[in-house]
């Protein structure tokens, strides 16, 4: 399979020489070894590798990582909702081909790949000189790593240079606005024409993409139920008609007060119909509440007196109203569409939370009633 010669430079400096077929009887060569031993080391190492299965043949790990990237999106983007694509694809162009196209994939160190993550957080490798919030920076290696990982499967390179890599600490996390039920109607009241939407969000839970792409046959009013199982998504200024998050459907409680504004939009449409449109026909475009905004959301809660706040913290209002009500986690989870119910207790601890000092005052009860009726 291999072996080794002696030759000699110019200058009559002695060095050796591995001659050596791969699994494909390719005839490959190293030189340059200054010991006759450590060429022999390099042969029992090829042998070893070759015999496990874990060769891999040097020119290919000259790929460019650019040519890599395309086509590791080429065969994952098929998986993919049309709104996620566009966002790996700016993540791609933004952050990593910049920095990786052009370099031999079998040249990246461990070292490189954490210089260029810390980079990123502190703004030193980002492309505008501003630090990258986590989750941007998770997005930027998480492509890198996963174009390593199918090299190390295509027997491309030996190993990763991705692995172990530190994170950037995560900032701290905003708190979301949460809302009274009578803070919600008074919202729900300056709205004017869109206050059902509004209404629907902050009762049921749905996400803004959802709730955008309910027809007419998603109401049960007879069972009171929301049947959920698209989402509308924007993709420029396209909008793109994919499953829910998750790519789970589920049946949603319809309160009374949806239901009734609801019956009235509903009214005369066909049942493929979208249940709520923008002044134009059209889906419900998502709103802004970023500073100096003029959104006609961001403009309700002005006038309505309430903090700024993300439509999407209308999730939270949801969660927080149907807690109160008596809802358990299993419930709110069924009805906010996660996946475990540890996702939605760590979404939403804040509303659990307060559900604690009922514990606490039931338990007292309980045990001042035992205490009780131990002294008779």
């Amino acid at each position: 399979m291999a072996s080794v010669e002696k030759y000699q430079w110019k200058d009559g400096t002695k060095r050796y020489r591995v001659w050596y077929r791969d699994t494909a009887n390719k005839l490959h060569q190293k030189a340059g070894f200054k010991r006759k031993r450590d060429a022999d080391d390099f042969v029992a190492r090829l042998s070893v590798s070759v015999n496990d299965g874990t060769y891999v043949d040097p020119r290919k790990s000259r790929q460019l990582i650019g040519d890599l990237g395309r086509k590791w999106m080429d065969l994952k983007a098929v998986g993919w909702k049309e709104s996620y694509q566009r966002t790996i694809k700016i993540s791609w162009r933004v952050y990593v081909e910049p920095k990786w196209g052009n370099r031999e994939i079998g040249s990246v160190t461990h070292d490189e790949v954490q210089q260029w993550v810390n980079g990123l957080s502190t703004g030193d490798d980002s492309w505008d000189g501003k630090p990258k919030s986590l989750s941007v920076v998770k997005r930027a290696y998480g492509i890198l790593k996963d174009i390593c990982e199918m090299a190390v499967d295509d027997k491309i390179i030996v190993q990763t240079p991705t692995r172990k890599i530190d994170m950037p600490l995560a900032g701290v996390k905003r708190k979301a606005v949460v809302l009274t039920p009578e803070q919600l109607l008074n919202l729900v009241e300056h709205c004017g024409d869109r206050g059902p939407f509004i209404l629907t969000l902050g009762l049921t839970g749905l996400r803004w993409g959802e709730a955008a792409a309910l027809t007419v046959s998603d109401l049960d009013f007879k069972k009171h139920r929301v049947n959920v199982d698209k989402s509308a998504t924007w993709v420029g200024s396209e909008v793109a008609l994919g499953t829910p998050k998750h790519g789970k459907s589920r049946k949603v409680p319809m309160p009374s007060a949806v239901e009734e504004a609801l019956r009235p939009l509903v009214k005369g449409k066909r049942p493929g119909d979208l249940v709520f449109v923008d002044r134009r026909g059209e889906y419900m475009r998502p709103q802004s509440t970023a500073k100096n905004n003029r959104s006609w959301f961001a403009k309700a809660l002005r006038d309505a007196g309430l903090p700024m706040m993300r439509a999407h913290d209308l999730r939270h209002t949801a969660v927080s109203i149907a807690v109160s009500s008596g809802a358990d986690v299993k419930v709110v989870q069924r009805m906010v569409g996660h996946s475990y119910a540890t996702t939605t207790l760590d979404t939403y601890s804040d509303v659990f939370d307060s559900d604690l000092d009922d514990v606490s005052g039931n338990v007292d009860k309980v045990m001042n009633e035992a205490l009780h009726r131990t002294k008779k």
